[in-house]
Parts: structure tokens; C-alpha cells; sequence
């Protein structure tokens, strides 16, 4: 019966042991989707402006938009994001929001600001949607695009 204890624990003791190249590192969050994305669409209102981008990147008539949104790993699961569009013959516009955390939510993953959600990633695609109304002047500010690596 002794034997058989010892045999059973021996047993168990090398099934429960992993060899090196079994282990693989689990990357921070942010490791994940860290990197560049190119615009495939882009809409932005304001209640005054209304700019509608579909498709993305667009060019007729001598002129050209295009865009890229760029996720920098800051530590852990928190990134910087910055949207760059550029347009012929007018300055590149740049949105920075700073501090966005990475959190899975069930089997998809999304990016955070505070509490807000503000997009959903999966390595390969971006989906950012956010409005918000300016307390003061009612107005409702809404930017949305999607970006793909």
C-alpha cells in the first residue's frame, strides 16, 4: 500500500510539472493593442459641424484625407491614444486623451476613460463611439471612427 502512495504521489508530481516551453509570459493589456491603426472611417457633429467620412482614406480632385490613431503603452493596461487626420492644404488635426485604461469585459476587450467607455479593441480593429452634452450649451458633441491595423 506504501508503494502504491509513493508511486501515486511520483506520478502526480510529474504531471503537475510544466517543462520551460510550456510557460508563456501573459502581456500586459496595453502590449496587446499598443500600435498604429489606419482610419477606414471617421464622423464628428456638434450641433454646428457635421463632417461624415465613410471611407477613409478618400482623395478626389487634388485633394486627400487620411488618417491614423495610435495606441502608446503608458504601463499595465494603460495607454495613450492620439487621432491624427490629415487633409490637403489645411494643418493635420490632432485629438489626445490620455490615460486610457484596457479592461475585458466579458470575451472583448475596451478602452476606458475614467469610467466612460470609450471604444472596443481587439488587436486588429478599433471602434471608437462617444457623445457627451456640454452642460452649458445643451449641445451634443458625438466623434466615432473605426481603425484597423
Amino acid at each position: 500500500m506504501k508503494k502504491m502512495i509513493l508511486f501515486l504521489v511520483f506520478v502526480l508530481t510529474l504531471t503537475a510539472c510544466k517543462k520551460e516551453t510550456d510557460i508563456k509570459p501573459i502581456p500586459a493589456l496595453a502590449d496587446k493593442f499598443a500600435g498604429s491603426y489606419q482610419l477606414n472611417s471617421f464622423r464628428f457633429t456638434d450641433g454646428q459641424t457635421e463632417l461624415d467620412l465613410p471611407t477613409l482614406p478618400v482623395s478626389g480632385n487634388g485633394q486627400s484625407v487620411s488618417g491614423t490613431v495610435t495606441l502608446v503603452k503608458v504601463a499595465g493596461a494603460t495607454l495613450n491614444l492620439e487621432l491624427v487626420i490629415k487633409a490637403t492644404g489645411v494643418q493635420d488635426y490632432r485629438e489626445r486623451i490620455e490615460n486610457v485604461e484596457v479592461k475585458q469585459v466579458g470575451s472583448e476587450y475596451g478602452l476606458f476613460s475614467g469610467t466612460l467607455r470609450i471604444a472596443d479593441v481587439d488587436g486588429a480593429m478599433l471602434i471608437f463611439n462617444v457623445a457627451q452634452t456640454d452642460p452649458t450649451t445643451s449641445k451634443t458633441i458625438t466623434m466615432a471612427f473605426v481603425a484597423k491595423r
